[in-house]
């Protein structure tokens, strides 16, 4: 059983609690669903039930009782933060060593494990070449491994494309039957029939409400909208297409023979593509496929064959692109320069208006719902949180063009709905939006152009 009562937690520097006074019980073998706001404390929830808060996370805590799973295993929002190894295999030869699994056993169960996720990988695959929907594949085929009676789930399969989601959730809920399971996640077509509980916290981390799926969903469809929670028929609410591009605003990136690579692979060749002003581009195709690839060598990040031309001028260096485009990463950590989240912002206003720059990032702080967390240090955010200040930290950019990797993950609907509308805004503005995503839903919805990738090649859908 995970239990604890009159829990009380908060982040040092920080005047409120995130929990005051939670108590919280899941009976052996239940599959439980946790819902609620960004930052309302649900991946610190599982970390304290799973004992690495206060553990590996020190944080100032108190609580009357407390019975966790320190067995357990635990599947991170990020993957990267899973990882003790550099490689794939060794990664994983890890996992089966501290279960003292003969050696002459492991190959096997490495293989097998890996095909369940549908993981092809060398052996001497290193984790950091990997796209982040195979890292969330290589986080799951370790947990998988530990054969642990508990299981932490905490987005999944945020980074994974649609069939991939459906595919694990599948693996998972056959491999799940003697284990005890909370889940944080907000893909929850996949899994919503098929919890025994779902507990629904508002934004104080407070728990409002407690029932099956069938009760929830029934009685507090209205709560569940409210606070942004994403539930089967939440997109019920979403905000209509409206991208109507202002035709006086000129700009295009041309791409010539491009040849993607990862490491020494190649991953497709693109014989010619221009991206114009005012356009919302999605970028689509399974995990692996040299998606981010693409983003990353349009910024003169990576190295690729061919040649690259915006507004006809060649370009070679990061410096030409960055006048013009700004990338946004999959992993927010990775946009972060400053020291608080104010901090963040106002360097990009001050320099393009530094009189204006105050006024700029307070009002892009509670466009995003920001402004209480303002003085935070950008790796204290919740993910949710990060992902909105990863975007922020493009739109307040004068960049003509934004490329965006994943923007959506770990968003509750209310942002995912505000930046969709924001997105539209600049569309209509004359900037153009290239989007690496697996939402099926903003796919289906809002785009002028789709692009696909697949079996090495990228063509144009529709």
């Amino acid at each position: 059983m995970l239990s604890v009562k009159n829990l009380r937690l908060k982040y040092p520097g920080t005047k409120t609690k995130i929990f005051d006074g939670l108590n919280i019980e899941i009976q052996d073998k239940q599959k439980v669903l946790l819902l609620g706001p960004s930052g309302s404390g649900k991946s610190t929830l599982l970390n304290v039930l799973s004992g690495i808060t206060p553990d590996l996370i020190d944080l100032p805590m108190k609580y009357d009782a407390l019975e966790v799973r320190k067995d357990c295993g635990v599947i991170f929002q990020n993957p990267d933060s899973q990882f003790c190894m550099p490689k794939v295999y060794e990664e994983l030869a890890f996992i089966l060593e501290n279960r003292n699994i003969n050696r002459n056993e492991m190959d096997y169960l490495i293989h097998e494990a890996l095909q369940k996720v549908g993981l092809q990988v060398d052996k001497d695959q290193k984790i950091n070449q990997l796209s982040g929907g195979m890292k969330q594949k290589l986080a799951i085929a370790g947990t998988l491994l530990q054969q642990s009676d508990t299981l932490f789930l905490d987005e999944p399969t945020a980074m994974l494309d649609d069939d991939a989601t459906k595919q694990l959730w599948e693996l998972l809920r056959i491999l799940w039957q003697d284990q005890t399971v909370l889940i944080v996640e907000h893909k929850v077509e996949h899994i919503w029939q098929y919890v025994d509980r779902v507990i629904l916290m508002n934004e104080n981390g407070e728990i409002i409400h407690d029932g099956t799926p069938v009760e929830i969903l029934s009685q507090y469809e209205d709560i569940l909208t409210s606070y942004g929670v994403w539930h089967p028929n939440a997109w019920r609410n979403a905000p209509s297409s409206s991208v109507r591009p202002n035709p006086k605003v000129k700009h295009h990136l041309q791409l010539e023979d491009v040849v993607t690579k990862r490491a020494k692979k190649t991953l497709y060749h693109l014989s010619s593509l221009t991206i114009q002003s005012g356009e919302w581009v999605v970028l689509t195709g399974n995990n692996g496929t040299g998606k981010t690839t693409l983003l990353e060598s349009m910024m003169q990040m990576t190295p690729y064959d061919g040649h690259m031309y915006y507004n006809n001028q060649t370009l070679s260096t990061i410096k030409q692109v960055a006048r013009h485009l700004y990338l946004v990463y999959q992993n927010p950590e990775l946009q972060f320069i400053q020291n608080s989240v104010y901090d963040e912002l106002f360097i990009h206003y001050a320099h393009q208006d530094r009189e204006s720059a105050h006024n700029q990032t307070l009002k892009m702080l509670d466009l995003l719902q920001l402004t209480h967390v303002q003085n935070h240090h950008p790796f204290e955010l919740s993910m949710g949180q990060k992902r909105r200040l990863s975007v922020a930290t493009a739109l307040s950019t004068n960049a003509e063009m934004i490329l965006l990797d994943e923007p959506t993950f770990g968003l509750d609907s209310h942002n995912t709905f505000q930046l969709i509308e924001l997105f539209q805004e600049r569309v209509n503005a004359g900037q153009t939006i290239i989007m690496v995503t697996h939402d099926q839903n903003i796919i289906s919805r809002y785009p002028t152009r789709h692009l696909h990738v697949d079996n090495g090649k990228l063509y144009e859908v529709g």
